[in-house]
């Protein structure tokens, strides 16, 4: 049976923190990214913190809200540095 990861979302300025119950299996993404609704092009970053393995939580903290790409490019950044050794190809 696979087993669901709840991600909450922490630490976005003016928003509560958010919990959502992930779709797919798997160990949980070092980085989120997701558009904001009706936000021409605004996107939220998260980069996890840590992971609760008994409880299936993974919680995340908000790093920036922008452009798609200043967003983009800082994840990048902060993925080379987490996991230098991994081709990202």
């Amino acid at each position: 049976m696979q087993m669901q990861w709840v991600y909450q979302l922490r630490d976005r300025p003016d928003a509560e923190d958010v919990e959502l119950v992930a779709e797919e299996g798997g160990r949980p993404r070092q980085t989120l990214a997701r558009q904001r609704e009706g936000s021409a092009g605004l996107v939220d970053g998260y980069i996890l913190q840590r992971i609760d393995a008994q409880l299936h939580t993974a919680v995340y903290s908000w790093v920036l809200s922008s452009a798609r790409g200043p967003v983009s490019d800082y994840l990048l950044e902060f993925l080379t540095e987490d996991c230098p050794q991994q081709s990202p190809w």
